[in-house]
């Protein structure tokens, strides 16, 4: 399972019709970890790949969910309260609006190197918000050499 540098850790194929698709979540030779979904069609060499690293993995997902819900039906919005509400439980800042203040407490702790799980508790938010936000910031660079 590992290919050159790059570690597999994970991998799911699904059939759908003609076409296949695979997920394969990666370790980098760096330590990053990062998501590869792959398309291919049946009968064809060519392939089509899109690489997720794990400090966008959080903000990929929601997008994907927000153009799912165009497909599906949407929920209540009820029903989305709800899994904010579960997930504040443990996150009591999960999906809240960053304040000034926030970014700029978040900017000091983080040039005394304070590390991000450390920064999540301090937050009250996931550790792939505290990521997210610091990348938005400039302070997190994302690692693209896979």
């Amino acid at each position: 399972m590992q290919s050159g540098n790059r570690k597999e850790l994970y991998t799911e194929r699904v059939l759908a019709g003609k076409r296949m698709y695979y997920f394969d979540v990666k370790v980098s030779k760096d330590g990053t970890k990062y998501l590869v979904i792959s398309e291919t069609e049946q009968g064809k060499t060519e392939h089509h790949r899109i690489m997720v690293f794990e400090e966008s993995i959080e903000l990929f997902i929601e997008a994907l969910q927000n153009a799912v819900s165009h497909i599906i039906k949407k929920p209540a919005k009820s029903e989305r309260a709800y899994r904010v509400e579960t997930i504040r439980q443990e996150f009591s800042n999960a999906y809240a609006k960053w304040t000034t203040s926030d970014d700029e407490l978040l900017k000091e702790k983080y040039g005394q190197g304070v590390k991000i799980p450390e920064l999540a508790k301090l937050f009250n938010r996931k550790e792939g918000a505290i990521k997210s936000r610091l990348t938005k910031l400039g302070l997190l660079i994302s690692n693209n050499d896979g």
